[in-house]
């Protein structure tokens, strides 16, 4: 007999649904794959998937109408969408992504190319002015050596007085590219760590900031900035050279996905996309360095109000919003939560927050949706205080409630957790698992 309180459960709401495994699609749902991809590789985007695993779909559903990716972070269902020459929209809350996306995903003709040379030439020419430069961002001085830091600025400022907007979104955005790796702080697990913070088998010691960076960053800081900026234009000067896509162009709207999916004028046949995990990650603290001195934003309630934007998966974005789509196989597993003794008290209604904008978002993407067309979700389960959170089962349960079919949820990968949650989780451990819903309007 089983251990865990509540297997029963987990089998018995798994057993509705046609689970299968399938490895092709492992390494497709993860966005390391895609480093030596063409326009993919323009930005370091941690979290998202190869435009791959959208081509997959395409082709295995025979798609020939409209994609939507209505969390399209860098753009890889949109890319996928040109490849096969469909039209496409994405939506986002987080305007970096907005911006990675429409730049990785225009139309650049061989003008645009010549003069993307150009440019390349004049910043490989700049000189430090040694003029002091500010920003708004009250961390900066903590991220980054000062140097560093006043040579990004600089280079900012030159970026900004390209006159050709599609030119200078493209220096911008190798400039973007840079900043984590040319800074003191590191993107990981749910937000920034120091990468002077060295990890011994008896601990975490700290080395000495100015230590590290005479071993990290060579002493012409102007030069090593400029250096990693240039040889990332020149990665993207290589694509549009050898890889230019003429095909529509995608519609981008930034906002909440629950809310602007009705906002896309045309019928959908397929929409892919991978929301938030329910894991407490705050996506916007993680890319605050960026958002910041790119300029996203400029004050601290601007950030605070793309935090509650956004899809309620943590905290932050819990704020004041009331629950109108009650789920009986949601509340089950909060009110188990209820009970036991958590890290944080707000998980339970951050899980009731995740579903019921989960089911708002499916409910709207039902009016969108072709008949006969696709839906395809790309979903993490989670645990807390020794009890799984089934994401894949409870969308597939949502959208089965809402009218949708549900054809088939594909195992893509199994996930680790702690060892303090592996030791209840032992006879459920298969549920700790990465899937694609696969759902369809009949």
């Amino acid at each position: 007999m089983s251990n865990y309180i509540d297997k029963q459960y987990l089998d018995n709401l798994e057993s509705k649904y046609n689970i299968v495994s399938d490895e092709e699609y492992s390494k497709l749902v993860h966005f390391q794959t895609t480093n030596d991809i063409p326009f993919q590789r323009w930005y370091p985007y941690r979290e998202g998937y190869s435009y791959e695993l959208v081509d997959k779909l395409i082709k295995k559903f025979n798609i020939t109408g409209s994609i939507l990716d209505p969390f399209v972070g860098s753009g890889s269902s949109v890319l996928a969408a040109r490849y096969n020459n469909l039209k496409s929209y994405g939506i986002d809350v987080n305007p970096i992504s907005i911006f990675i996306a429409k730049v990785e995903n225009r139309n650049y003709k061989s003008t645009d190319v010549e003069y993307i040379n150009e440019e390349i030439y004049k910043l490989s020419n700049i000189k430090p002015d040694y003029r002091h430069r500010t920003t708004e961002f009250n961390l900066a001085d903590k991220y980054f050596n000062d140097d560093i830091l006043q040579s990004l600025l600089q280079i900012r400022d030159f970026i900004n007085d390209i006159s050709d907007e599609k030119i200078r979104d493209v220096f911008f955005l190798s400039w973007l590219s840079v900043i984590e790796s040319v800074s003191n702080v590191k993107k990981e697990g749910n937000g920034l760590k120091y990468k002077n913070r060295k990890r011994l088998k008896s601990g975490y010691i700290n080395i000495p900031i100015k230590e590290w960076e005479d071993e990290h960053f060579p002493e012409n800081k102007f030069k090593f900035v400029k250096d990693q900026i240039l040889s990332h234009i020149n990665i993207i000067f290589k694509d549009l050279k050898d890889n230019r896509i003429q095909s529509p162009e995608p519609n981008f709207y930034l906002g909440s996905a629950m809310d602007d999916v009705l906002k896309v004028p045309d019928k959908v046949e397929l929409t892919v996309f991978s929301p938030p995990y329910v894991n407490f990650f705050d996506y916007f603290e993680i890319h605050k360095v960026e958002l910041w001195l790119g300029q996203f934003i400029n004050s601290h309630e601007e950030l605070r109000k793309l935090k509650r934007t956004g899809m309620r998966s943590n905290a932050s974005a819990t704020v004041s919003k009331e629950i109108n789509n009650h789920d009986e196989y949601v509340n089950h597993i909060t009110n188990i939560l209820a009970k036991k003794k958590l890290w944080s008290k707000k998980i339970p209604d951050v899980i009731k927050g995740y579903f019921d904008d989960m089911e708002t978002l499916l409910r709207n993407l039902f009016i969108k949706t072709d008949k006969n067309g696709r839906v395809a979700i790309v979903i993490g389960n989670s645990a807390y205080g020794g009890i799984i959170v089934p994401s894949d089962l409870l969308v597939a349960e949502i959208a089965e409630k809402i009218g949708y079919k549900v054809e088939n949820i594909i195992v893509t990968r199994h996930l680790t957790t702690s060892s303090q949650q592996r030791k209840y989780l032992t006879d459920v451990m298969n549920y700790m698992r990465e899937s694609i819903v696969i759902l369809k309007k009949e």
